[in-house]
Parts: structure tokens; sequence; C-alpha cells
């Protein structure tokens, strides 16, 4: 039976889609757009794959103020194709587990591997040298995270990492009162986490200081369930140090580049 494509705009049909995700932690930012009903708020989009009257796919598609798409893919291959054909893949992100689909996206200049890891009993240890970035820190974060390359922070104005810092959660390892690396709580969901833009200053790269960063973070949201992060699945040194921490591999997914030049 041919798969038929709809938009999500109600309660019932989003009880649907998020008992079928409900496990699935590489898709924790659709999970956290269902349940807050973002896809309803103008910046965010649902669509789903139905056949026999079984949902055999979604698909968030995702609008940054950046101009910049997220478009979040899961279900089977048959699904995704049909859903992938509703939306306009330019300038976009694709995040979506690898599953023997890299044929679905052939005509994309660039497509990386990544790692979604977890953390079921986060807990670490506290650091005098991790601290929440408070607002006046921002000109600090802004030249340590403006050094990643094909990142939006590359373009970044001043008064945007000042905002950023009021309204995210960002920790920050410092040494002699200068932050040479930082993390980002992505976002909390029930009782899972995610720990997002992991960067340190190359000059100060392979001294442990990540590990002691995301060490902190985890004792101070212990009392979670679950910890989540993506790592590119070349970042041999990032996994090892997220790996001595407790965090596991769950999947292997792809990071699927139309055009923004962004790496995972």
């Amino acid at each position: 039976m041919a798969v038929e494509v709809k938009k999500l705009e109600g309660w019932f049909e989003k009880q649907k889609l998020m008992k079928i995700l409900k496990n699935d932690y590489d898709n924790f930012y659709m999970l956290f757009d269902l349940d807050n009903f973002n896809f309803l708020l103008g910046n965010s989009s649902f669509l789903y794959a139905k056949s026999n009257n079984d949902i055999t796919g979604i698909l968030l598609n995702y609008y940054h103020s950046t101009g910049v798409k997220d478009i979040w893919l899961h279900g089977d291959n048959e699904s995704e194709e049909s859903l992938m054909t509703y939306v306009d893949k330019g300038n976009s992100v694709i995040h979506v587990r690898y599953n023997d689909n890299l044929a679905m996206f052939s005509d994309a200049p660039n497509v990386y591997r990544e790692y979604c890891m977890v953390n079921e009993k986060p807990g670490g240890r506290s650091d005098e040298n991790v601290k929440m970035l408070t607002q006046d820190k921002y000109t600090q974060y802004a030249r340590l995270i403006s050094q990643w390359e094909n990142t939006r922070f590359k373009t970044m104005e001043l008064d945007e990492f000042r905002n950023l810092l009021n309204y995210s959660t960002i920790f920050g390892y410092f040494v002699d009162d200068n932050l040479v690396s930082a993390a980002t709580l992505g976002a909390i969901w029930k009782d899972w986490f995610v720990v997002s833009s992991v960067f340190t200053d190359p000059a100060h790269r392979n001294k442990g200081y990540v590990q002691k960063l995301i060490s902190s973070m985890l004792d101070h949201y212990s009392n979670l369930d679950k910890a989540i992060l993506f790592v590119n699945k070349d970042n041999a040194a990032a996994i090892k140090a997220y790996s001595n921490l407790g965090f596991r591999i769950y999947s292997e997914d792809l990071w699927v580049d139309y055009g923004t030049g962004l790496v995972p």
C-alpha cells in the first residue's frame, strides 16, 4: 500500500508519535518539540507517514532564525523517502539514524556520521574551575566559541553572544580566569538532558579539561535519569573522554548537509 503523508495538527496524533519515539534518545529534539507543542509555534512543523493506518515515519522541520533548517527524520526507508519529498532540502542539515539509507542522500554535498551517546546514570565530580557563564562573560565566550569552524558562531555579533548567555545555560572551564572550554545544556525533557556545543580552545586541548567540564555538568544534573550527547564518529578523543564518563554509544546517525557547510 502507498505511503500517505500528513501534517501533524492535533493532540491525538501527537500522542501516537510520542509513543513511537519514546525510547529513542537520538530523537530527543523531536520528543522535546512534540511534548512542548513547538510544532504549533510557527518555527517547527511535523509531518508523518502512514501505511495501512500505521505510522511508519516522522519528520520534524525546524527553522532557525539564521535561515538554516534542522530536519530530524525517523522511520523505515520508504517512509523517509516519501517524507523528504515534502520539504525543501536547501540550506538544511538532516539528522537521521544510519540504516543503509545513504543512497537516499546521494545528492547531498556532504554526509557525516555521528554517534548518539547516552549516560543512563549521570553522575560526576564537581570542579572549582567549572562555572556557569554569566552575561558579563560574553566577550570571553565569544572569543572562545567563534574559533569553531563551520558554525554559526563564526558570524555572530557580540550582542548576540550577550543574548545567548542571557537565555542559555552554558558552563565553562577556566584556567587562571581564562575561559578555555565550554559546553551548553541543550535542553531538558522530563528526566533527560542534552549536552551540546562542546568546544575547547585549540591551544588547550588534550589536557583533560572537557572531561572535567562534562563531569561537573553530570554532577550538577545528577538528579536526572539520562544524559545525551552527539559526537562526530571520527572524533576519537572526544568519544574516549565521554566513554570514561559513563556514556555509551546508543546509535550511529547521519548528519546530511545540504549547503550549510556545517559539520557535526
